[in-house]
């Protein structure tokens, strides 16, 4: 599923999988999407957020 992503979305859904479980959550969810973005810290999206 993840092939067709770049490289800098797949560190996203990492640093949100990273954040759920710090989270103590059972899912990922926008709130994680939206954190693992930030953390990312390079792109339009990082800088808008």
């Amino acid at each position: 599923m993840f092939e067709r992503f770049t490289d800098r979305a797949r560190r996203v859904v990492v640093l949100a999988q990273e954040e759920a479980r710090m989270l103590n959550h059972n899912y990922i969810g926008t709130e994680h999407i939206l954190l693992g973005l930030i953390h990312e810290g390079e792109g339009v999206a990082a800088k808008a957020l």
